[in-house]
């Protein structure tokens, strides 16, 4: 009796056993339809890590959101500065807008007011000057953003700002610009326009007539 009631005893003392680890562990479903089992400080753990996890995924998804939004408006930004990049060299050309509407405007006045021929020198002298004022304004204003003209006068041909238009043989420096047909221009360092242009090349020296050609001649 007594071998039956040590066996009654453990037995309780396994069941009173398996209660305990129950209540100290948390069961998890598996995707294949079991289950397993993990402490319940692991399980904790683990929910406090999906927790950091969700929040790394709003914070991702709030990143993103900016970075598009950032892209739209560096894009519009870039859009408006290529379509007004130029609005302070225009302001500053107005003026000379102005000034050619008023030299024409007061030439086609005074063209109906001239008698005489030395009137109309005149008033041919006054129209040139003040067109030529004009055009030193506006050459000004473009010097004050870096455009200047390429010399070409007594200048040696270079062909990175030169393009040759024609040669003309002659005697002198073979390769020095002997007129410019349309001005160069750079902007600041860069090449904006060749200047078009002759440059001289030596004669071609003259074939010796023969005897009995210049025989046939005479």
């Amino acid at each position: 009796m007594s071998h039956h009631s040590k066996k009654n005893h453990h037995e309780k003392g396994d069941s009173g056993g398996s209660k305990e680890g129950d209540a100290a562990s948390k069961v998890s479903p598996q995707p294949n339809g079991g289950k397993i089992e993990v402490l319940a400080q692991e399980y904790e753990d683990l929910k406090k890590k999906v927790a950091e996890l969700e929040g790394l995924r709003q914070k991702f998804l709030l990143a993103a959101a900016d970075y598009e939004n950032a892209k739209k408006r560096n894009a519009r930004e870039k859009e408006d500065f290529v379509k007004f990049s130029q609005e302070r060299i225009l302001r500053d050309l107005l003026p000379v807008l102005d000034n050619f509407e008023r030299a024409v405007g007061h030439a086609n006045t005074a063209s109906v007011n001239v008698s005489g021929e030395e009137a109309l020198q005149q008033n041919l002298k006054t129209l040139t000057s003040g067109v030529e004022r004009v055009r030193k304004q506006l050459i000004d204003i473009l010097k004050m953003y870096g455009l200047k003209r390429i010399e070409t006068a007594d200048q040696m041909f270079n062909p990175h700002f030169h393009e040759v238009v024609a040669h003309v043989p002659e005697e002198g420096k073979e390769d020095q610009i002997v007129d410019e047909l349309e001005p160069g221009f750079m902007l600041h360092d860069r090449l904006l326009r060749a200047a078009k242009v002759r440059v001289r090349v030596s004669p071609q020296p003259k074939t010796p007539v023969p005897e009995e050609k210049q025989d046939e001649i005479t």
